[in-house]
This record gives C-alpha cells, structure tokens and sequence, in this order.
C-alpha cells in the first residue's frame, strides 16, 4: 500500500501545482483589465502566459519538478 500512497501524495502534489498556475494566470489577465497598466507591463503579461503555453516549457517544468523530488529524497535518506 506504501506505493499508493505516494502514488497518491504526487498525484495531488502535481494537482496542486497546476491548480496554482492556472490561478496565477487568471490574476494576471485580470490586472490587465485594470485602468493604469502600461503597455510595456501587458506585453510581459502575454510573454508569460504564452510561455506556459508551450509545450516545451512544461516538458523543462516536470524535469526541474523531478530533479527537485529527487534531491529532497536524496537528502531525506541522509538525515536518517
């Protein structure tokens, strides 16, 4: 069951994740509805929004998320 388990825990570690990303997107769009951004602050808007939106980026995304989860295990054995 151990491998449920955290099966499960990244799962919802990794939902988490997207659900935090979809909601930093909507509060950027939405500050560029506001009266007063400058033009130069709406194009770095739309530059990171496209960004996400290439695949390309989450492929670098899943492997920095990886790398990180591996180094954490790694220096969770260490403490033991």
């Amino acid at each position: 069951m151990s491998i449920a388990d955290t099966l499960n825990k990244e799962v919802l570690a990794w939902g988490s994740l997207a659900i935090g990303i979809v909601i930093v997107s909507i509060i950027l769009l939405k500050f560029k509805a506001v009266s007063g951004v400058t033009a130069a602050l709406n194009s770095t808007i739309d530059l990171f929004l496209t960004g996400l939106s290439e695949p390309a980026n989450w492929v670098i995304i899943v492997i920095i998320g990886l790398v990180g989860f591996a180094l954490f295990k790694m220096f969770q054995k260490k403490a033991k």
